[in-house]
């Protein structure tokens, strides 16, 4: 869709500021217009209204059955490929975007999927804790494929009321955006954002000890 957002934290005149802006881009993901404050478009789309709508969505998502479907999905992917490339372009074909998280070194940290027929966002280890980002990263990196038991659950892309194709509302997500640092959209979703915390805060760790062992 060409539109990024990214949430602002300060003071001014001693009060505290946190809102959203939002910014056009190229099809490249550049910026190529100035930002646009949230309340031009409504309470809903400041900072105090995602959030009230990201509450309400994690209640929502406990019992949706879109999870089931696309955990079958995943499995059923990571049974019959081979790689992180095939793995992608199966799940693309059943309109479902990978975005995959490394940290510096390559190692994966985080792993989501979004689902454009249920128009909903997952993280791994929200569909199955066998489905976190280590068993990825274990796949990909170490070549240690895992052996699951997939059942072979299509994924529709239609909508149920009148059978007619969904609009892939997430079409500016593609395979370029694999890393964190490339799409500011997922530092807004609670539920997308750091999936494997501990893998995370090692990955920090682990930044800080280079950055104080170069100052000695």
């Amino acid at each position: 869709m060409n539109i990024t957002a990214e949430e602002i934290k300060g003071e001014r005149n001693g009060e505290p500021i946190h809102g959203l802006v939002y910014f056009a881009l190229k099809d490249k993901g550049e910026k190529v217009s100035n930002p646009f404050k949230a309340s031009l478009f409504g309470k809903h789309a400041g900072v105090n209204g995602l959030q009230r709508h990201f509450e309400q969505s994690k209640e929502k998502m406990k019992t949706n059955p879109a999870r089931s479907v696309l955990k079958n999905a995943v499995e059923l992917a990571i049974h019959t490929t081979d790689s992180e490339k095939e793995f992608k372009k199966q799940l693309a074909e059943q309109n479902i975007q990978t975005v995959v998280r490394r940290n510096n070194s390559g190692r994966i940290y985080g792993i989501t999927f979004i689902d454009n027929g249920s128009r909903t966002v997952w993280n791994g280890s929200q569909l199955d804790r066998n489905l976190s980002a280590n068993l990825f990263n274990d796949w990909w990196n170490n070549g240690n494929k895992p052996e699951l038991k997939a059942q072979d659950s299509p994924v529709s892309n239609t909508d149920p009321i009148d059978n007619q194709p969904k609009k892939d509302l997430f079409e500016f997500i593609t395979q370029e955006h694999s890393h964190s640092s490339d799409l500011g959209l997922f530092s807004l979703l609670p539920q997308a954002q750091g999936e494997d915390y501990e893998e995370e805060q090692l990955a920090n760790r682990m930044k800080k000890k280079k950055k104080k062992g170069r100052k000695l």
